[in-house]
C-alpha cells in the first residue's frame, strides 16, 4: 500500500502542532512562589517565651512591601551554633564556666562548634552534639593565652565558612573584650559577609577601663570592632550584652540562651517574578511583647 506524500505532510504538521502545544503547556501553570525563612526572638515583659503567636500576629515587609506570611511557629529546627571566644579571655575560669553552661543548655537543640580567636581562628571543637567533646575541648585550652586578637578578621572568616556550608538555622555567638584589636577587616566587609551567611549574631562583650596610652591596635581598628559587634548583632536579629567583668559573662550568655529558646520561625512568600530584597522589616501586632528580628537578610 502506497501512502500519499500529502498524507505524510499532514501527519507531520499535526505532530509539529502537538509538539508546540506540549512545549507551551507548562506556561499554563504558575511557578511556585519563592518562600523565605527568618528567625525572630519574641519575649514577654518578663523575658519569657511567648508560645501562642500565629501568622496573624506578625507583619512582614521585604523591600518595603508587605508579604504573605505562610507560617509562624515556635522554632524547633536544630541550630547550627558557632561559639567564638577571644583567646585572651580563655584563661579565666569564669569565662570557661560561662561558655560551658551556655553550650550545655543549648546542647539538646544545637549542633555546636567552638572557635578560639587569637591572631587567627583555631577550631577547638568542630560541630557536635556530644557534650563530652565540648568539655574535652574546654579543658585543652591554654591558661596563658596571647594578649592580642584579630576579632573582626576572625568573624569575617567564620561567616564565609557558614555561607559556604549553609544550614537552615545558623547562629553565631561571640564572647569578646574591649581593646587589644590587632589590625582586622573593615566593618562594612564583615557586616556584609555576616548578612550573606544568614547567621544571627549574639554578643557578650566585656568592657574594661583603659589605663595608660593605648599600645595595641589603633582607633580605626577599635571603631571597626565596635561597629561589627554592635551593628552585626542588631542587623542580624541578635543581641549584644555588655558586662564590666568576666564573672558576669555567664549571666550574659544565659540571657542569650533564653533568647534563642524563645524564637519563632516565620516563612513568607514573594509574589511570582519579584526578586528577593535584602531589606526586611518584621513587626508585631500584639502589644506588650518584645521582638528582635533581622533587618538585613541574604540576597539569595
Amino acid at each position: 500500500m502506497r501512502v500519499s506524500p500529502n498524507v505524510v505532510m499532514v501527519g507531520l504538521a499535526s505532530l509539529i502542532g502537538l509538539s508546540g502545544v506540549l512545549t507551551a503547556a507548562p506556561a499554563l501553570y504558575p511557578r511556585e512562589p519563592v518562600v523565605r525563612t527568618v528567625y525572630v526572638t519574641v519575649t514577654d515583659n518578663k523575658g519569657a517565651a511567648v508560645p501562642d503567636l500565629t501568622p496573624a500576629d506578625f507583619v512582614v515587609k521585604e523591600g518595603g512591601k508587605e508579604r504573605e506570611i505562610l507560617k509562624a511557629v515556635p522554632a524547633t529546627t536544630r541550630m547550627r551554633l558557632t561559639v567564638m571566644a577571644e583567646e585572651r579571655l580563655l584563661g579565666d575560669g569564669g569565662v570557661r564556666l560561662g561558655l560551658f553552661e551556655f553550650m550545655k543548655r543549648l546542647q539538646p537543640v544545637a549542633e555546636t562548634s567552638f572557635i578560639s580567636v587569637g591572631l587567627r581562628n583555631q577550631t577547638i571543637v568542630d560541630y557536635t552534639t556530644d557534650l563530652n567533646a565540648i568539655v574535652a575541648g574546654l579543658n585543652s585550652l591554654s591558661l596563658n593565652p596571647g594578649p592580642q586578637s584579630n576579632l573582626t578578621e576572625g568573624i569575617l572568616e567564620m561567616c564565609k565558612r557558614i555561607e559556604a556550608d549553609p544550614s537552615e538555622r545558623p547562629v553565631l555567638a561571640v564572647v569578646a573584650i574591649s581593646g587589644g584589636q590587632s589590625g582586622g577587616a573593615k566593618s562594612n566587609e564583615v557586616l556584609n559577609q555576616l548578612r550573606q551567611s544568614g547567621a544571627g549574631m549574639h554578643v557578650v562583650s566585656i568592657s574594661t577601663p583603659q589605663t595608660g596610652a593605648p599600645v595595641l591596635g589603633s582607633l580605626s581598628d577599635e571603631s571597626n570592632r565596635e561597629q561589627v559587634l554592635g551593628d552585626g548583632a542588631k542587623q542580624s536579629g541578635g543581641r549584644r550584652i555588655e558586662v564590666t567583668a568576666t564573672n558576669a559573662v555567664q549571666k550574659g550568655l544565659q540571657q542569650i540562651a533564653s533568647d534563642l529558646s524563645s524564637q519563632y520561625m516565620i516563612q513568607y512568600a514573594l509574589p511570582d517574578g519579584v526578586k528577593p530584597d535584602r531589606r526586611l522589616n518584621v513587626s508585631l501586632k500584639r502589644r506588650g511583647l518584645s521582638m528582635r528580628a533581622p533587618s538585613l537578610i541574604p540576597d539569595r
